[in-house]
């Protein structure tokens, strides 16, 4: 893999030969290193894949909705335990770590899960994610 850094780009074969150019981001690479890094958690891309498609829910109905798509049966099929156990994993580590960096309205107290309004480029990252992972790419 080539690391395209912008100090890199003048000695780089791409930045010198015909009718190649190195892709751009709108001059931010740091916010796409840092969607990257969010969308690198399975979890984290099942929880914005499942706010594209209800815009608020539970924290409860996200968890089941979660363990339903990891084991591949129905939600009413899974036990409570399964169902907690992402839960916790949800409520500490993943809803924090999204609401932190902007990309979900989460109240922990009520358990709600709101989806803010993602930046185009989290957009497009996240709709090539889907892709790939559904075989839609």
């Amino acid at each position: 893999m080539v690391d395209y850094r912008s100090e890199d780009t003048e000695d780089h074969a791409a930045a010198t030969e015909p009718g190649l150019e190195l892709p751009t981001v709108g001059g931010d690479r740091s916010s796409i290193d840092e969607y990257l890094s969010l969308l690198s958690d399975r979890r984290r891309r099942d929880v914005l894949y499942c706010l594209s498609e209800a815009e608020v829910t539970s924290v409860e109905s996200l968890a089941a909705t979660i363990v339903a798509r990891e084991a591949s049966v129905p939600p009413e099929r899974l036990s409570s335990d399964d169902r907690e156990r992402v839960q916790v994993d949800l409520y500490h580590v993943h809803l924090p770590k999204l609401s932190d960096r902007g990309l979900i309205e989460y109240d922990a107290r009520s358990g709600t899960v709101r989806r803010s309004s993602p930046a185009d480029a989290l957009e497009t990252l996240l709709e090539c994610c889907y892709g790939l992972e559904t075989g839609n790419a």
